[in-house]
């Protein structure tokens, strides 16, 4: 969540093979601060990076990982963005 170490991972993400991605990915989604790095201005644009360069099954586990979050996604500027990366845009938030 600071602003030079996540260019860093934004550039893992980009550059890395797909069992290192399916890491790095991991390791956020399963993050007990993954509500924080939703929501944080830096942190916003690895969770955005995350779902852009995943794929198939990881994607959908993203999707999965992101889902309880979204009513506080939906009042916070920077988890809007999140919401609105062009992956999501079809997902159907069923908010109970």
């Amino acid at each position: 969540m600071q602003k030079y170490s996540s260019n860093v991972v934004e550039s893992c993400l980009k550059l890395a093979e797909e069992e290192h991605r399916e890491y790095i990915v991991q390791e956020l989604i399963q993050s007990p601060r993954l509500d924080q790095v939703l929501q944080d201005p830096y942190g916003n644009y690895v969770i955005q990076s995350t779902i852009t360069t995943s794929k198939g099954a990881l994607r959908a586990a993203i999707v999965k990982a992101i889902k309880p979050y979204v009513p506080a996604l939906l009042t916070n500027p920077y988890g809007k963005k999140v919401l609105s990366n062009k992956y999501l845009k079809n997902v159907k938030w069923r908010l109970v």
